[in-house]
C-alpha cells in the first residue's frame, strides 16, 4: 500500500506543480469608498477584456499555454473583486456602527432637551398663562406644538434658543436615521453583490483546465483498483474511528485528572485563607471548546470541490463516500488552515493511511476535527489551540491529487457533515 501511495503522491506533485505558478492571497489598499468604487470599475472592465481572450483562444485550442494564461489571469481579477467588495462592506460597517452611536447620543441629548422645555412649559402653565393652556390642550403631539407660532411669540428669547436648537436637533437626528437606513440598504446590497462574486469565482475554480485534469487523473486511478481501494478505505475508516474514540477518551481523562487536581488545590487555598483570616478569591474558570462555536478552516480559501457524501462517479458507474468536504482552488499550496474551534491536540503527522500530514484537534464532548493533506503542520500532539490559531498549511500529503485541505468533523469517531458546522462565510 506504501509503495502505490508513493506512486500516486507524485503523480500529484505532477498535477499540483503548475497551480502554484500563482498566489492566492489578495490584498487592497485603497482606503476610501470612490477609491475602491474606481477599482472596481477598472477590475469589471479588465475581466470582460480577459473573458473576451479566453473566447477567443479556446475557439482555436483549449490547452494552450495562452489560454491558461489569460484564465489565471480572469481568476486573479475575481479574487480582486471579491476582495474589493470585501473592503467597501467594511466601510459600510463601520459608517453603520458609528451612526448608531451618533444617533443613540442624539436621542440622548433630544431627551434631554425636551425634559428641559417641559419643565419650562410647567412653570408657565402653573404662572397661569391661559393662553399657553390652549396651545398644549390643541397640539396633536410635541412636533405640533412647536410649530404653532402663536405660542413662540410668547415665549422669552431663552424659550425661543430652547425652541430653535430643539428643532435643529429633531433635524439632525432625523438626517441620521435616514442616512442610516441608506447605509444598511447598501450594505445588504454589497452582501449580495459579494455573494455573486464567489458564485463566479467557485465556477472559475471548477472549470479550470488544470483542476479539471486532476480529477481526470484520480478518475483513472479509482479505475484501475476500485475494489482495492474501496477495502483499504473501509480499513483506514475503521482504524481511524477506534484511534479518535480512543484519543479522546484519554483527553477526557486527562482533562478530569487536571479538573481534580485544580480542585484539591482551590480547596487547600481556600483552608490556608481561612486560616490566615484573609478573604479567598477562586480562580475564573475557563469556558469549555466546545462552547467557541466552529468557524470556516481556511479564511483565504472559500472554494470546495467535493462535499460531504455520496458521489456518483460516471466513468465508473459506481458510488462513492466522501467523508468530509475539500477546499481548494488553483495556487492554494501553503496557504494557512486554522483551528475551527479551540481544543487539544490529539493527532499531528503522517500515520500512513493516506491522509497524509493529519492534524486532529479534540473540542470535548465527544467532537473532533480533522485536517488533512497539509504540507507541513504547525502543532504537536498536546498542544491546547485557540480558534482560528494556525495549526497546518494546505499541501497534497498522503494521497491526494492536488493541493487541497481535505476537513471532517468527527462525533465520537464517527465522520458527519462538516457544513452542519461550518459555513463558507463564517
Amino acid at each position: 500500500m506504501k509503495k502505490r501511495l508513493l506512486i500516486a503522491k507524485k503523480i500529484c506533485a505532477l498535477c499540483a506543480a503548475a497551480v502554484l505558478s500563482f498566489s492566492c492571497v489578495i490584498t487592497v489598499t485603497a482606503d476610501t469608498m470612490s477609491d475602491l468604487e474606481a477599482k472596481q470599475s477598472k477590475l469589471e472592465q479588465e475581466r470582460k477584456d480577459v473573458e473576451a481572450l479566453l473566447a477567443e483562444y479556446e475557439g482555436k485550442a483549449e490547452e494552450t499555454e495562452k489560454y491558461l494564461e489569460e484564465y489565471d489571469n480572469k481568476m486573479k481579477l475575481q479574487e480582486q473583486q471579491v476582495a474589493v467588495v470585501e473592503e467597501q462592506i467594511k466601510i459600510y460597517e463601520k459608517d453603520i456602527a458609528k451612526l448608531e452611536e451618533d444617533i443613540a447620543a442624539k436621542e440622548a441629548e433630544l431627551d434631554e432637551g425636551i425634559e428641559q422645555f417641559r419643565q419650562r412649559l410647567r412653570a408657565l402653565y402653573m404662572a397661569g398663562n391661559d393662553s399657553l393652556a390652549s396651545v398644549i390642550a390643541g397640539s396633536t403631539d410635541f412636533y405640533d406644538m412647536l410649530a404653532r407660532m402663536e405660542f413662540v411669540e410668547r415665549v422669552s428669547k431663552h424659550d425661543n434658543d430652547l425652541i430653535d436648537s430643539l428643532n435643529s436637533q429633531i433635524s439632525e437626528l432625523e438626517t441620521s436615521k435616514t442616512e442610516y437606513q441608506e447605509k444598511l440598504a447598501a450594505l445588504e446590497a454589497k452582501k449580495a453583490e459579494e455573494e455573486k462574486y464567489y458564485e463566479e469565482l467557485r465556477e472559475t475554480y471548477n472549470n479550470h483546465a488544470e483542476t479539471k485534469q486532476m480529477h481526470e487523473n484520480m478518475i483513472a486511478d479509482y479505475m484501475e483498483r476500485a475494489d482495492e481501494i474501496e477495502a483499504e478505505q473501509q480499513q483506514v475508516e475503521d482504524e481511524l474511528q477506534a484511534e479518535i474514540r480512543r484519543l479522546q477518551e484519554e483527553a477526557e481523562r486527562k482533562r478530569k485528572e487536571e479538573e481534580e487536581r485544580k480542585r484539591l488545590e482551590e480547596e487547600r487555598k481556600k483552608k490556608e485563607a481561612e486560616a490566615n483570616g484573609t478573604k479567598y478569591v477562586p480562580e475564573a474558570s475557563t469556558p469549555t471548546y466546545s462552547d467557541t462555536g466552529f468557524i470556516w478552516p481556511v479564511p483565504t480559501v472559500r472554494n470546495t470541490t467535493d462535499l460531504y457524501g455520496n458521489r456518483w462517479i460516471v466513468e465508473e458507474s459506481r458510488n462513492d463516500f466522501h467523508k468530509g468536504i475539500d477546499i481548494t482552488k488553483p495556487g492554494c499550496g501553503g496557504e494557512a488552515v486554522v483551528a475551527s474551534a479551540g481544543g487539544t491536540v490529539i493527532q499531528a503527522g503522517d500515520k500512513g493511511n493516506g491522509y497524509g500530514k493529519c492534524v486532529i484537534i479534540d473540542h470535548g464532548n465527544g467532537i473532533a476535527t480533522l485536517y488533512a493533506h497539509n504540507s507541513s503542520l504547525a502543532v504537536s500532539v498536546g498542544d491546547t489551540v485557540v480558534q482560528g490559531q494556525t495549526i497546518s498549511y494546505i499541501g497534497h500529503t498522503g494521497y491526494a491529487y492536488g493541493d487541497h485541505c481535505h476537513f471532517e468533523v468527527r462525533v465520537n469517531g464517527q465522520h458527519t457533515n462538516p457544513l452542519n458546522y461550518v459555513n463558507i462565510n463564517n
